[in-house]
């Protein structure tokens, strides 16, 4: 038995060099950040600059294990948009790994508004993607543009 366990032990070194070296021919870009602007739907007023919602107040979180799960949600500048952006880096994770697909948008103590945001897995060119294959705000559908924020009417 002693003198299988130097080559059982090489086998495993291998092996491990191996899968190390299949890994570094992989990449996997994350997933953009979740951005979102809220406008109102018939003016399309940026309800965040107008103050009607306060930026600073804005919560997103969700449901996993009977427990609130609290995201970390920022106001950006984007100087390529006239509206308010609010941005959460960790949403689109959450999504990613399955913890949840449901989000809960706290706009201030009396509206909290439902967010449904699946982030996929896609493979191309051996390098893994993760694209925002659906959102809804409120069971309404959004349309995904990579890379822009999303703009929530109310």
């Amino acid at each position: 038995m002693a003198k299988f366990r130097p080559a059982l032990l090489a086998a495993f070194a291998v092996a491990m060099v191996a899968s190390t070296a299949c890994e570094d021919d992989n990449c996997s870009v994350h997933p953009d950040p979740f951005r979102f602007s809220i406008t109102e739907a018939e003016t399309g007023t940026d309800l965040l600059a107008s103050g009607y919602y306060d930026p600073g107040s804005i919560e997103i979180f969700y449901v996993y294990n009977d427990e609130r799960n609290d995201l970390i949600v920022n106001k950006e500048a984007d100087p390529d948009s006239e509206l308010t952006e609010m941005v959460s880096v960790q949403l689109p994770m959450i999504s990613l790994t399955g913890r949840s697909d449901i989000f809960y948008l706290v706009l201030n103590e009396a509206e909290t508004d439902t967010l449904n945001v699946i982030v996929e897995r896609e493979r191309h060119e051996g390098c893994d993607y993760h694209p925002y294959t659906l959102v809804k705000y409120n069971g309404k559908a959004i349309p995904v543009i990579q890379g822009k924020a999303f703009i929530l009417e109310k």
